[in-house]
């Protein structure tokens, strides 16, 4: 008798136990499905808590984009009207280059906004409305405007940017620019990668370091292959802002990062545009031509300086 109850009692602890560890089991099994279902995002906030860099607000639309095809855009036919005006004197150079000297100086002040700068200009430089603020360097004491394809902005992007040189009082003396023709669709529209996949591909490219923070997302435009035709191909691209002063871009079809440097991008530009003036030969543009060659070399000067 004493033995059939320690049998029981045995059966009983192996009951419990094969009940509990069934427990166990499907408690595992639960939290391994919940891991294969988490999307990848939370595991790339995991990392970038643990390396203490902070995200702000991310886009959360679902963007859809494709590649759009563009030329350079002439002014040879509205040329006569746009340079007839009294405050500047306008040159146009190869039909899609223009340079203009304003009659007085546009005075810039550092207490200037985005919008303040962009209002100074809205009446005095064609299609302004086409153009976005980019930066004022302080370096080259150059104002920057990308134009905009589609309301975003073509970043560093030759054929398509004003560029307002200010002298040594931050006065607007003159300005070059160059612009975009009418863009195609080059296949059909597709998803955008997600804001979080660009910081991630940051992330994994070793860009972001501890303690940064991701201050701004936005999208625009990049260029992706430079055509012989002179046609170009251009790619939606996120621009990630870490704190607020380092800007990285990725391409946001094919995932990879782009090269955005601003430096680099108006030494080529300024030797474009001194190449661009030496090949003038009109002897009535010699003055003009003189002190604008003046004034780009000086600019280069300042950029080859600060390297």
């Amino acid at each position: 008798m004493q033995w059939n109850q320690i049998k029981n009692v045995f059966i009983l602890v192996f009951l419990l136990l094969n009940v509990y560890l069934l427990y166990q089991f499907n408690e595992k099994r639960e939290l391994a499905d919940v891991d294969v279902l988490e999307p990848r995002e939370s595991t790339i906030e995991h990392q970038l808590e643990l390396e203490d860099i902070e995200i702000g607000e991310l886009p959360e639309e679902e963007l859809k984009e494709t590649y759009l095809s563009v030329d350079q855009r002439t002014f040879t036919k509205e040329f006569d009207e746009l340079s007839d005006t009294d405050s500047q004197k306008m040159l146009l150079i190869n039909e899609s280059f223009i340079v203009s000297l304003f009659e007085k100086t546009i005075p810039i002040r550092e207490s200037d906004s985005t919008s303040d700068i962009e209002d100074l200009f809205e009446d005095e430089i064609p299609y302004a409305e086409e153009y976005e603020f980019w930066n004022w360097n302080k370096d080259t004491n150059v104002i920057i405007f990308f134009q905009q394809k589609k309301d975003r902005s073509v970043y560093f992007n030759q054929n398509g940017v004003v560029l307002v040189y200010l002298n040594d009082d931050d006065e607007a003396v003159f300005y070059t620019q160059t612009m975009l023709g009418e863009t195609e669709q080059r296949q059909e529209e597709k998803s955008l990668i997600e804001p979080m996949t660009a910081v991630e591909t940051l992330y994994n490219a070793n860009e972001l370091k501890s303690g940064d923070e991701i201050t701004n997302v936005g999208i625009g435009f990049h260029t992706r292959v430079p055509l012989e035709d002179g046609e170009q191909i251009f790619v939606p691209t996120w621009k990630v802002v870490v704190n607020e002063e380092r800007n990285y871009f990725v391409n946001a079809i094919e995932g990879f990062v782009f090269a955005g440097d601003e430096v680099e991008f108006l030494e080529e530009t300024l030797e474009l545009y001194i190449e661009r003036m030496e090949d003038i030969e009109e002897e009535d543009e010699e003055v003009m031509q003189t002190f604008i060659l003046e004034q780009l070399h000086e600019k280069m000067d300042r950029i080859i300086g600060g390297e």
